[in-house]
């Protein structure tokens, strides 16, 4: 893996790890949690906050840089990780 790649992987990681940490307060503070991560000239950020079909609630996360990026989707249900859907152009070689 390239440091481009651990970068973005890593950052991806820590955005995920709090907006986990704190689910009981992410949806009470959409849009502090919306525009907490923004990107810059280099790096693209994105987290978004909805509620799914069955009212479970979404948080989407998108993180690229260098051409390179992952992207997840995690459905929440009754405050607990129902499912992830990561989806990434990045290859482990190891």
């Amino acid at each position: 893996m390239t440091k481009e790649e651990s970068d973005v992987f890593n950052r991806y990681l820590e955005i995920k790890q709090d907006l986990l940490n704190n689910l009981s307060e992410v949806f009470n503070r959409q849009h502090t949690y919306t525009h907490k991560y923004r990107g810059n000239l280099l790096t693209d950020i994105n987290v978004s906050l909805d509620y799914g079909p069955h009212n479970e609630k979404i948080i989407q996360i998108f993180v690229r840089a260098h051409g390179k990026w992952v992207r997840d989707k995690l459905s929440i249900f009754d405050s607990k990780l129902f499912d992830s859907q990561i989806k990434t152009n990045i290859l482990y070689n190891g």
